[in-house]
């Protein structure tokens, strides 16, 4: 049985985002005859050890990386505060692989939270088959849209400054992107990025968001048209989020059309200026926001939709395109990063961002049009349910298992081989 070292700083049961992630590499690999020995964080102990301990996972050994108190202060303090957290328990977990090595002789690494290129990863320094990714990092969000960031801008400008000396200073990220034996991107932005280090040698593309068979339905959804047309946007509200952008559009839709938006979400910088976009756009008859509900209740809400709209402006692989389509829904959505590539022409419409009055007055168009048009609308959300069933984890995770991997270890000596070599 190959072991591989898994390095995968966010990792939790049951979660979103990159600690969903960590934990979906983790578990598949285990039950896919490879015995993992993943490295995380110990915020994530107390939902991880019971699993293990029943014997759900038996290939799965999890090395929790501690630091000392004082650093984890930093975890959450602001954005380099973060940033400080992340590099020195790369460097930590780099020490405690080196050791583990020695007890396990790993066959090879592969780092796959946080999945940001800039930020690299240590794990190189193993010397072992090293994957790289997936990861993003290389998108920015356009300034000229600036304005829905509010007083966040600062901390975004800071982001893309931050990340750029990064690629001079930082040996994890120019290390990992030149060393890699394998670096795989999950977007254009990224792979152009990713380039400019590894001019002659090979860059992967594979989209870091997936699906869990659970969520997906066993057969399309059929959203039959109604008198309404019922909008849904989901997410925490964050500034790159732009949920402002959502509602402005809305309020420039013409008003002899009935339309809703259904905002699903409660948490987040922009939440309490959600009140204040209601009245400036004067779309207070037309929206409902209920807040935080559970993963169920998300379901129910996809069900009951007839568009996505997801208008972010910096996005390396949006989870909630696939979803939104695994329960077909059309979705409506920026010409930008991630969501550029998830949706094409078959399954919504793309909007080109180009300066703020035009990009509201395409989304207020794109939404009169699906209300116009229910007949390709619900071929789009067809199509989008097609998509999401290539977009399942295990699928995408068996092509490290069944194509990457075997691609960095070394080739078994043939009997053939043998008797050439002596």
């Amino acid at each position: 049985m190959k072991k591989v070292l898994l390095s995968a700083y966010a990792c939790i049961p049951n979660q979103g985002s990159e600690e969903g992630t960590g934990w979906t590499y983790a578990t598949t690999l285990s039950l896919n005859e490879l015995e993992v020995h993943c490295l995380t964080k110990k915020d994530g102990r107390a939902a991880i050890d019971p699993l293990l301990a029943n014997g759900f996972f038996p290939n799965l050994m999890v090395h929790y990386v501690l630091l000392p108190r004082w650093v984890d202060k930093f975890c959450n303090s602001n954005l380099i505060g973060m940033y400080f957290h992340y590099l020195y328990w790369q460097w930590s977990a780099m020490k405690l692989a080196r050791r583990l090595d020695r007890i396990h002789q790993f066959d090879l690494v592969h780092h796959v939270t946080y999945g940001s290129i800039q930020l690299g990863s240590f794990m190189y320094k193993l010397r072992k088959p090293f994957i790289f990714g997936p990861v993003g990092g290389g998108q920015r969000a356009p300034e000229n849209m600036k304005r829905y960031f509010g007083q966040y801008w600062s901390r975004e400008w800071m982001r893309d400054w931050v990340g750029t000396i990064l690629q001079y200073v930082n040996p994890g990220f120019y290390k990992s992107v030149a060393t890699a034996d394998r670096l795989v991107v999950t977007n254009m932005d990224t792979f152009a990025l990713a380039r400019k280090l590894r001019p002659n040698q090979p860059v992967d593309r594979i989209w870091d968001a997936g699906l869990s068979p659970s969520f997906l339905p066993a057969k399309a959804v059929e959203h039959y048209p109604g008198h309404q047309l019922k909008l849904l946007w989901t997410g925490r509200m964050l500034p790159r989020k732009a949920l402002e952008l959502t509602i402005q559009a809305l309020g420039k839709v013409d008003r002899a059309i009935p339309v809703t938006l259904t905002i699903v979400g409660g948490k987040g910088e922009m939440a309490e200026q959600v009140p204040n976009y209601l009245d400036r756009y004067n779309v207070r008859d037309r929206v409902n926001w209920v807040g935080h509900v559970s993963y169920q209740e998300v379901k129910e809400f996809y069900e009951q939709s007839d568009v996505f709209f997801f208008t972010s402006l910096r996005d390396s692989c949006p989870h909630q395109l696939l979803e939104a389509m695994a329960y077909s829904l059309p979705v409506v959505t920026l010409d930008l990063h991630g969501q550029a590539e998830l949706v094409d022409d078959s399954t919504g419409i793309r909007v080109k961002v180009t300066d703020e009055e035009q990009v509201v007055a395409e989304l207020a168009r794109a939404i009169e049009w699906m209300y116009h048009h229910p007949t390709e609308r619900l071929a789009m959300g067809q199509a989008g349910y097609a998509f999401a069933q290539t977009q399942v984890w295990e699928t995408k995770i068996r092509v490290f298992i069944d194509e990457i991997y075997p691609s960095v270890l070394p080739k078994p000596v043939t009997y053939a081989a043998a008797l050439k070599r002596s």
